[in-house]
């Protein structure tokens, strides 16, 4: 070999081996802050975590080899920037064979569906993690699934996930929803009693329990509300809306028409009982319509104009201490003045599961 072919072969290995070694570099880093992001999460540190996610995202951005785009997937859904995480994850999907390499993937997806709103997704995607060998990986699976559980409001499944997981706050999650599926079956006001006493015990400092303060808040706005018509229906509202107990719902709203039979309040309660009492649907359309067939509720229930039904909104809004009346489509509906009065969700809303 000549003296400038063999410059040529040797400045081209040069090349390749130094390439080599910015890409293993590259990766010992990026393994080096998801490795610290695990231990970060592990005690406690959420925003510390994130943080070292987005630095294993960063270092691996140049690369597009299997792990390299794995570890980016991990990163960015972790650190939160799951929009940037669609890429890599649809690009992991396609080409990476390896079981435990596609195991990462799908906690990832699962993460970001989550992140969107989108529990049915995540649930799918966790099948393999939640059998996986790696115990690790497994207690991800089962906590990310307890939380699209919870986001469903399947609180049965969320616990039992949440119970079968070692993340940090799957215990104190499992507890408070243990309450929160005993709220949901709830069907009277008299039912919350124990529920309130449990909720009020649960440890304050364990984590995963946070919420419990907000829904012992709501439990006792919903247990003390019996004074007047507009407490009354605010309490039903709040069982449906924010405790997710529709069964309670569909009676509070029912003993807000017992309690005053002429209240402005109680046509649109019978029709708000219906959507969380389908099964007693023909007695309640009967009895609206011979106790209130001049309401202008009723009348917009049926599908009929009513300039006056706006008005009712607007005036049980400003007793309820909301903007306007809220109304939920119907589909039988022709405009505003046709809407079925159904009154629409005012919370307060619990956060969502995160």
């Amino acid at each position: 070999m000549t003296p400038r072919p063999r410059w040529i072969a040797l400045t081209q290995l040069a090349g390749v081996l130094a390439s080599g070694c910015t890409y293993n570099n590259a990766m010992w880093s990026a393994k080096r802050h998801a490795s610290d992001a695990r231990q970060l999460e592990q005690h406690g540190q959420p925003s510390e975590a994130r943080a070292q996610w987005a630095q294993a995202a960063a270092k691996t951005k140049s690369w597009r080899t299997d792990d390299a785009v794995v570890l980016r997937a991990e990163g960015l859904a972790y650190s939160g920037a799951c929009r940037d995480a669609a890429d890599p994850i649809a690009q992991a999907r396609a080409s990476v064979q390896d079981a435990t390499q596609r195991e990462r993937i799908d906690l990832a997806d699962a993460e970001c569906s989550l992140a969107g709103g989108d529990p049915v997704h995540a649930e799918a995607v966790l099948a393999a993690p939640l059998t996986s060998k790696d115990s690790d990986r497994r207690s991800r699976a089962q906590f990310i699934a307890g939380r699209a559980a919870a986001l469903r409001l399947d609180y049965g499944a969320a616990t039992t996930h949440f119970q079968s997981s070692r993340e940090l706050g799957a215990a104190g999650r499992a507890l408070v929803s243990e309450q929160q599926l005993r709220v949901a079956r709830a069907t009277q006001r008299a039912d919350l009693t124990p529920i309130a006493s449990a909720v009020e015990r649960l440890p304050r400092t364990v984590s995963g329990t946070e919420e419990a303060s907000r829904i012992l808040d709501l439990l006792t706005v919903v247990m003390g509300a019996a004074g007047t018509p507009a407490a009354r229906f605010r309490a039903a509202e709040i069982a449906r809306d924010s405790l997710h107990a529709p069964a309670l719902a569909g009676q509070l709203f029912l003993d807000a028409v017992a309690a005053d039979s002429t209240s402005l309040y109680a046509p649109k309660a019978l029709i708000a009982a219906l959507d969380v009492l389908p099964e007693r649907r023909d007695s309640l359309v009967a009895l609206l319509d011979s106790r209130y067939a001049g309401s202008p509720y009723t009348r917009a229930f049926h599908g009929e104009p009513s300039v006056a039904y706006a008005a009712a909104e607007d005036s049980l809004a400003r007793e309820l201490g909301v903007r306007g009346g809220g109304t939920r489509g119907n589909p039988v509906s022709a405009g505003v003045l046709f809407d079925a009065p159904v009154p629409g969700p005012r919370g307060p809303r619990l956060d969502r599961p995160k």
